[in-house]
Formats: C-alpha cells, structure tokens, sequence
C-alpha cells in the first residue's frame, strides 16, 4: 500500500487557521471516541476511528509546516520562531502515540488506558498553545505585512 502525500491547502492564512481550529475540535472528539470505546473495551473502534483522525491529523500538519510555520520563520528567523517550532515538534510524538494507541488496541486494558490518557494530554496542550500562542502570532506577522 502506498502512502498518501499531502499538499497543502490552497486558502487565505485566515481561512486556513480558522480550518486549524474546527480540526482541533474534530480531533479532539475522535479521540474522546476512541477513549470511550477503549473503555468499553471495544478494540476494533478504538482503531477504526483513530484510523478517522489519521488523515485529518496529516492534512492538518502539512498546513502547518507549511503555511503558518513557514510564515513564522520568514517573518522572525528561526531563532525568533522557537517556541513555535517547538510546538510543532510536537506533531510527531502525538502522532506516533496514535499510532502506538491503535496498534495497543488488542494489548492489556491498562497499557492502553495509559498511553491513551498521555495522547490526550499531550493533545490537549499542543492545541491549547497553536490556539493561544501559534496562530494569533501568524495572523498578526501577516496583518503586518500586508499594511
């Protein structure tokens, strides 16, 4: 099976970071999904709707890199774009603790249970710091640089 490459999507940064957002709630409630089947103990949905989320949680990162990131490092450097870039360095433990999630579908409750809360939180403070810190900082380089 092949690997779907993503480009990203062709819409103002406005747009695009208001896509971000309802992404953010989106994902958030497939994971709430997963975590209530993996209390019922119902493995198979754990894993069918984190495989759900999957393609949103790609379409979704390469906006980011590419767009609000870009933006980011163009405007303040890399040095002036660290915290940013911190954030999204955080793209890739989450996704590979999805990925560890969906294959402890068929492990000990407990294993799952926990590496599931840890998805969450980690999850839960990435969105927090794009949705606070992230985004408004590229709205506002962007505004700056069109006046």
């Amino acid at each position: 099976m092949t690997e779907v490459r993503y480009s990203p999507r062709k819409i103002d940064l406005e747009t695009l970071i208001k896509v971000l957002v309802e992404e953010h709630v989106a994902m958030k409630e497939g994971l709430r999904l997963a975590k209530q089947a993996a209390d019922r103990k119902d493995f198979e949905a754990v894993s069918r709707v984190l495989k759900e989320v999957d393609p949103v949680f790609r379409q979704h990162i390469a906006d980011e890199e590419s767009q609000v990131l870009r933006l980011l490092i163009a405007h303040l450097g890399v040095k002036g774009a660290a915290d940013e870039i911190k954030v999204f360095q955080q793209h890739r433990p989450i996704y590979q603790l999805m990925e560890k999630v969906k294959e402890l579908a068929a492990a000990p409750p407990a294993e799952l249970e926990a590496d599931q809360a840890r998805l969450d939180a980690l999850f839960d403070d990435h969105t927090l710091a794009e949705e606070q810190r992230v985004f408004p900082r590229a709205l506002a380089l962007r505004s700056k640089a069109k006046g």
